[in-house]
């Protein structure tokens, strides 16, 4: 690759195009001194932003499993089918071709339950409720997991964004300075 394609195409190849001239560079011998802390500079950064978005990655990774572990596809035991009730005066409230009234521990659930409060329902082959769980608590669970995932999201684009600002000013600064010179040039050639 020739610095002056590079150079004369910078505006429109951003990212990668930049990437590619920080190696470029690199490897390019007979460097001014410019050319040097900007090459320095750039692998500081480059590795830097790598090591920021592999650390969160990780982390992702892991809280996607935590989350996926918590989510559990129902009742363990052997069941027929499955219905959606909710509390209401103190019974579990379900509708299977009619109305039925369940009392919560008959199915392994407290009594005192708020109103309201979503229960599934677990039924063997004759249509007998065998067990409930509390689908309020079970959401509640899965809820909290997403939002830690999504606020770890948000970190990693927070750190990234202080992480940018602060290399533009501190270490970085001599590699986004000959970037800069290199967009000023209106020629074309450099030397």
């Amino acid at each position: 690759m020739d610095i002056n394609d590079v150079a004369l195409n910078i505006n429109a190849a951003r990212g990668a195009g930049h990437i590619r001239l920080g190696f470029w560079l690199n490897k390019k011998s007979n460097k001014t001194p410019e050319e040097k802390a900007a090459a320095k500079a750039f692998l500081k950064t480059f590795w830097g932003t790598l090591g920021i978005v592999l650390v969160f990655v990780v982390i992702l990774f892991i809280l996607t499993g935590y989350v996926m572990s918590g989510t559990q596809a129902g009742y363990d035991g052997e069941y027929e089918e499955s219905r959606t009730g909710r509390i209401e005066d103190g019974q579990v409230r379900c509708v299977k071709n009619e109305l039925y009234y369940v009392d919560p521990e008959t199915i392994g659930l407290p009594t005192g339950l708020p109103e309201g409060t979503h229960i599934n329902l677990y039924f063997d082959e004759n249509g007998v409720v065998i067990a409930g769980e509390n689908a309020d608590e079970l959401t509640d669970v899965v809820e909290s997991r997403v939002i830690l995932t999504v606020s770890a999201m948000a970190a990693m684009v927070l750190v990234l964004i202080i992480f940018a600002v602060a290399a533009r000013k501190t270490f970085g600064k001599p590699w986004f300075q000959w970037l800069q010179a290199i967009k000023s040039r209106k020629t074309g050639k450099i030397e």
